[in-house]
């Protein structure tokens, strides 16, 4: 079956990449917007039972099932159609919307995060299209708005009847199989003080003067941190990224924010980390020290995920990974979030990421993902889907 497939092969693949890089959906930006059209258009061409939700105002996910002629399992395909925006528009070298490809691997934003994990998705909706009178079962795959700010757009499908037993979410792993990921609190903490021209500073509170203190806080929380390792995750990391505060250079500012971006391993929760940084400032502050402090969740949050390392889903791809790539692929930890979360923590169903693309090769100027891994991608979860849901 694999062999015969047009719809699996390299070729094929790439073209359905090469449309999808080559339709920004920038987040935020130009938004999953021209992404919907690009991705029904496509869908259209198979048997797949398909709706646009809205997610958010104004914002669309799609879900596709495929529904086989016999009753069986539900596997979820998740994937989401947003990008992190180009800002660096001079230090690429090829075009970000061009989808060139050189020396077999293909460059773009989104090449590697994560449309090829969606290519991979369309490509065996249109193979499996072929058998649906031995498919045992039903294929869900999820074509989402929002996951690079954490929006609801999974959630949203998972909740409009998009379910399964278990999933893969096609991310970047490298072909590794993910069963834990990290979460991302992202914490803003600001210093209140007194705004007054800096001539008389003396009669205002200044709460630049506070920053020393609580970066200093803030590292030996981090050192704290790196004491308690996860297995597959390591340790969670905090790490101040961005200062904002002022009007003016002569005035002292009211305000000083201080953003940080806190990686939590699994057994931590992003509440728990607003209470804990809260706990720790107010106990640090100098009796001196006149400002008062607001911790908080600076936009949306991903929790960490994890699910056993003995679950049906990831015996299911070592055995595939194995059947291809003529060895099983190594357990590991996404060192990123994604929407696994949802499906995990949310839904209650094991899933994992699992998909081409080097997460180091995410996010940056002249993003690529290598095309063979993208085909074999392909081949490995066709390789699964037979084992369990196909019947001759």
């Amino acid at each position: 079956m694999k062999s015969n497939s047009k719809y699996l092969n390299q070729e094929f693949i790439s073209k359905i990449l090469i449309k999808l890089v080559q339709t920004p959906s920038e987040n935020p930006g130009s938004y999953e917007e021209n992404m919907v059209h690009a991705i029904k258009k496509l869908l259209e061409e198979t048997p797949v039972e398909m709706k646009v939700i809205e997610s958010m105002p104004g914002r669309y996910s799609i879900g596709a099932i495929l529904k086989g002629n016999r009753i069986g399992p539900r596997l979820i395909l998740n994937g989401h159609m947003d990008t992190v925006p180009v800002d660096d528009f001079d230090e690429w070298t090829k075009k970000p919307f061009g989808a060139d490809i050189l020396n077999g691997f293909l460059y773009g934003r989104g090449a590697c995060d994560m449309k090829a994990g969606l290519a991979v998705q369309i490509s065996l909706a249109y193979h499996f299209s072929q058998y649906l009178n031995c498919l045992n079962g039903e294929l869900v795959f999820h074509f989402a708005a929002g996951e690079e700010r954490a929006e609801p757009g999974t959630l949203s499908l998972l909740k409009s009847g998009f379910g399964g037993d278990f999933g893969i979410v096609t991310e970047p792993t490298d072909l590794k199989i993910a069963t834990a990921t990290r979460g991302l609190a992202p914490i803003h903490i600001r210093l209140m003080g007194k705004s007054i021209h800096a001539s008389r500073s003396h009669l205002g509170i200044n709460p630049a003067w506070d920053l020393s203190w609580v970066l200093t806080t803030l590292e030996n929380y981090k050192i704290d941190l790196e004491k308690y390792k996860h297995p597959l995750l390591g340790s969670g990391s905090c790490t101040p990224t961005m200062v904002q505060g002022g009007v003016v250079p002569n005035a002292v500012s009211d305000f000083v924010d201080l953003y940080v971006d806190r990686r939590l391993i699994p057994g931590e929760t992003v509440e728990g980390e607003i209470k804990k940084i809260s706990k720790r400032l107010i106990a640090a502050k100098p009796s001196s020290s006149k400002v008062k402090i607001k911790v908080d969740a600076a936009y949306n949050r991903f929790e960490p995920a994890e699910i056993s390392n003995d679950a049906t889903i990831v015996g299911l791809l070592k055995t595939s990974t194995k059947n291809i790539l003529g060895s099983p692929s190594k357990i590991y930890g996404a060192p990123y979030s994604s929407d696994v979360r949802n499906l995990v923590n949310d839904a209650g169903i094991d899933a994992v990421n699992f998909g081409p693309g080097n997460v180091e090769e995410c996010h940056c100027a002249d993003e690529r993902v290598e095309l063979k891994k993208v085909s074999e991608c392909s081949l490995i979860i066709s390789d699964l889907i037979e084992k369990i849901m196909i019947k001759n």
